[in-house]
């Protein structure tokens, strides 16, 4: 199709560079309305279909433009904004209606499902104003595909291009004392119209460049046709290699669905790009079998992957997360069968049933992206009941571990308002114990799922603090002038000493650098058990803190344990085998043990 690709007049060339500078205009409105506190799009409500909406449209006007008095395009246009306009206001009800929610949380699939579905869905609907239908030659989705998948990448080079000469423009009048421009180019208004404007420059060399685009497409199939044999390489010694392994490290390993998802992906695309649209094989005959050999390995891989995210369901119930990986790892499966079923089945030419299964995945991939951000199936209703039920089942139990912790600030922060009225069911629930509705009260009550997303606190006196700090059974109170070092160095740093967001304080007094003097370690728990300490030392009656301790890279049973002995003030000192070197007097290094 891009051999006799339409010219483009030059209204409508105008009109797609203008679509993209309103584009980043209406991209700098919502946030300057978020920023006045305008009704509507200062929240989530009304910000979540604006942002998809004027993300997701104006993208396939300017990738779909033709003529402008074609009364298809502008349907076109009006069923994907009305589509899409849908799915947005669910999604915006859904993760609206419970304060402090991580809108990440919810709104991160429903954006990436949404972007996929356009890309998929656009080919249709520039097939729908080239022929007057969605049905089409494979030839023409398949070019099509292509071409909007180089665009973008046009656009995202083209933009960046742009952004390194202004970020030059600004330097060189710097180097003379001009800052006007650096402080231009800076400005929320400019950034949005310049990079709406690079976009849709990009988009239009792209769409009026049809040989380069051609030859930059045959580039990338030659390179794809090289490493094809590869893959195939890769995962038929894998496959060959798993009797001897057997499952079991699979079954162990965290990553086992999304690196053989990536395995199956890999090998879709780049056979798509070696096959094209009926291409017979580049390949002697033995790296075809070997090819052929890893498209009848796809559903091993697809079946392995689909096994580890049903059993990680089974164990811990399902989530958002869970529901898209379970759907990714589906689709990954027809495809794998489809893939095989043409390897199988070579119809005369190799792997000519291709593009029937590759039509067939893709109507596939728009139904279920858009029934999964639909009330038909609300990944959100099938998370917040499953969790529910594990929930509930525990309320009894009088100590509330870290897992049901975990659950309920997943229902409280992860699942919209649907979270919330679960957990206004719970603190009802027949039977629950004290220790169970004192932990659901507490996490329910949060404004934020962290302290510090809920903004800063005010400052604490003296009093307050020394009134958090606790101190092991044994040791004298801190004295005042400690508290006040300590009040001196508060802030809204989770490393200042006692943090205000911390939920638990201690000092301990340790001769911590064995100048045969108590000093005083004050270590406090954030959230997610996260362990951080001051030292404080005395001279002369005044108290300093003079050394840090953030070991926040440990693995999970040993924060655990580390938080245990914090709160029960078990904690001692232990000199390194090796003293520090001083090299000149000034240069201090430590030695690092080598061995026993």
């Amino acid at each position: 199709m891009d051999d006799n690709a339409p010219t483009l007049p030059r209204r409508e060339k105008s009109v797609i560079v203008l679509l993209a500078l309103l584009q980043g205009l209406l991209l700098y409105l919502v946030e300057y309305a978020d920023e006045q506190g305008w009704p509507i799009l200062s929240d989530l409500s009304g910000q979540v279909p604006w942002y998809t909406l004027v993300l997701i449209v104006p993208s396939v006007m300017q990738l779909s433009l033709q003529r402008l008095d074609d009364a298809r395009f502008w349907t076109n246009t009006a069923l994907v904004t009305a589509l899409f306009g849908a799915t947005a206001a669910w999604a915006a009800w859904s993760v609206t209606g419970a304060p402090g929610t991580t809108a990440s949380a919810t709104l991160g699939p429903f954006a990436v499902s949404m972007a996929l579905v356009a890309f998929v869905a656009l080919p249709y609907l520039q097939v729908r104003l080239a022929l007057g239908r969605f049905a089409a030659p494979y030839d023409d989705l398949f070019a099509l595909a292509w071409q909007n998948a180089l665009t973008l990448k046009v656009v995202c080079v083209m933009t960046g291009v742009g952004w390194l000469l202004l970020t030059l423009w600004q330097q060189l009048f710097q180097l003379i004392g001009i800052d006007f421009f650096r402080e231009l180019f800076h400005q929320d208004p400019f950034v949005y119209l310049a990079s709406g404007l690079f976009a849709g420059l990009g988009v239009l060399v792209a769409r009026t460049q049809h040989r380069a685009m051609q030859v930059a497409r045959n580039v990338l199939f030659a390179i794809f046709t090289g490493f094809l044999p590869l893959a195939a390489f890769i995962a038929a010694i894998f496959l060959l290699t798993l009797p001897f392994t057997g499952l079991a490290p699979l079954r162990a390993a965290a990553s086992t669905a999304a690196t053989l998802s990536i395995l199956v992906t890999a090998l879709v695309l780049l056979l798509n790009a070696v096959v094209q649209n009926g291409r017979p094989s580049p390949y002697p005959r033995p790296l075809r079998w070997l090819v052929d050999a890893a498209m009848l390995a796809l559903p091993v891989f697809a079946a392995i992957a689909l096994h580890a995210v049903i059993v990680r369901i089974l164990e811990h119930g399902w989530t958002t997360d869970r529901f898209w990986a379970l759907v990714a790892v589906a689709v990954l499966c027809v495809y794998a069968a489809g893939y095989a079923w043409a390897t199988l089945r070579p119809a005369g030419v190799w792997m000519a049933r291709l593009p029937r299964v590759n039509v067939a995945v893709s109507l596939l991939l728009i139904g279920l992206g858009l029934l999964a951000n639909s009330p038909v199936l609300d990944p959100h209703r099938l998370a917040v009941g499953s969790q529910f039920a594990r929930v509930e089942a525990e309320a009894a139990t009088p100590d509330v571990d870290e897992s049901i912790r975990d659950r309920i600030e997943y229902l409280r922060f992860e699942s919209g308002r649907r979270g919330v009225d679960a957990l206004e069911a719970l603190s009802r629930a027949p039977g629950a114990s004290t220790a169970f509705l004192s932990v659901l009260s507490e996490i329910r009550d949060r404004p934020a799922r962290y302290p510090w997303e809920a903004g800063p606190k005010p400052p604490e006196s003296p009093a307050q603090i020394a009134a958090r700090i606790g101190v092991p059974a044994g040791q004298p109170p801190l004295p005042d002038a400690l508290i006040a070092a300590i009040a001196q160095g508060q802030g809204d740093s989770l490393s200042a000493p006692c943090s205000r967001y911390a939920s638990a304080c201690l000092a301990n007094r340790l001769d911590v650098d064995a100048d045969g003097r108590d000093d005083v370690l004050l270590c406090q728990v954030l959230e997610d058990d996260l362990v951080s300490c001051n030292v404080f030392v005395e001279s002369s009656g005044t108290w300093s803190m003079q050394g840090t301790l953030h070991p926040w890279d440990v693995v999970d049973d040993e924060r655990r344990a580390m938080v245990k002995a914090i709160r029960e003030g078990r904690i001692a000192t232990a000199s390194p085998r090796f003293r520090d070197v001083v090299f000149g007097g000034t240069s201090v290094h430590r030695v690092e043990p080598t061995g026993r």
